[in-house]
């Protein structure tokens, strides 16, 4: 006597996919995306349940269906346990995070304002009293000073020579420059007592401008530097618009790529000749001239 051949069952496809959506929930649980996954488990635990169910033996998978549904359900329950407790941990460490690196950015922010304060007093001979306005402060900030924006939205105030600029968000401050600090004569009177860096920078700042030969010095080694930047302008100007030794540029051809978009200026007062490319650019003034290298 012949028996029949029995053909396996088939597990149903939905359960399968039930299942591995169900463990993926719980992996993911931890990056809170878990119920994105748990849910269509669920949803596909059932459909294949009650097709298993309605197949007479013929599509099998019943356990895997099953499995399926409990990892989806337990992985929604866990979700809402765990999720508004990870997003009350993370939000206020991102918000802290955010408001940290706004407050560094101004801060540098601040720093460029003060070092261009300094220059500008260094070079235009100005006093501890005197206040530069924005565009006094453009060529001596990298990009000018327009390129200068507090990330939380707060305003500059530049201030005297002798006080570090203000941002109005009260901590953005320096807090290597105190606020209000000024050349009190009770300073002035006591050389013993112990002066702050800004102070001991602006006394030495009036010495160079009270002598002679070193304010002659410095400003031969400030035009030298002004040179340096119009020939390095003057190679990226070539460089961009395919120009050959011999072209000459004009200033407007030059100053996008100057610092602060300006030409800058003798503080000895002569004048620039941008010249052509491959020769240095050179002053009126005799002795502010750029040496060639070997």
């Amino acid at each position: 006597m012949n028996t029949p051949l029995t053909t396996p069952a088939r597990n149903s496809n939905l359960a399968i996919w039930s299942l591995v959506l169900g463990i993926l929930g719980l992996v993911f649980l931890v990056l809170c995306i878990g119920p994105l996954f748990a849910i269509p488990a669920v949803i596909c635990g059932h459909m294949a349940y009650g097709r298993i169910k309605r197949s007479g033996g013929v599509i099998g998978g019943e356990s895997l269906a099953l499995a399926g549904i409990i990892t989806g359900y337990v992985t929604i329950a866990l979700g809402i346990v765990l999720i508004p407790f990870l997003a009350a941990i993370a939000i206020p460490n991102f918000v802290k995070a955010r408001a940290t690196a706004q407050k560094n950015v101004c801060i540098n922010n601040l720093r460029a304002i003060d070092r261009a304060k300094q220059q500008w007093a260094l070079e235009h001979s100005k006093s501890a009293d005197d206040t530069p306005t924005p565009e006094d402060l453009n060529p001596y900030v990298p990009g000018g000073y327009d390129h200068l924006h507090c990330p939380a939205d707060g305003e500059y105030t530049i201030g005297k020579v002798s006080e570090p600029p203000t941002c109005s968000i009260p901590d953005h401050t320096l807090s290597d420059h105190p606020a209000g600090l000024s050349l009190s004569p009770y300073r002035q009177s006591n050389p013993r007592r112990s002066q702050s860096p800004r102070i001991d920078f602006l006394t030495h700042s009036n010495n160079i401008m009270a002598n002679p030969q070193l304010r002659e010095m410095f400003q031969k080694n400030r035009c030298a530097l002004y040179l340096r930047q119009i020939d390095s302008a003057k190679r990226i100007w070539a460089l961009r618009n395919h120009k050959q030794a011999g072209d000459v540029p004009t200033a407007d051809d030059i100053t996008p790529y100057l610092p602060g978009r300006q030409m800058p200026v003798c503080p000895g007062g002569g004048t620039y000749e941008i010249g052509a490319i491959g020769e240095y650019p050179t002053c009126s003034i005799a002795d502010h001239q750029l040496h060639k290298t070997p």
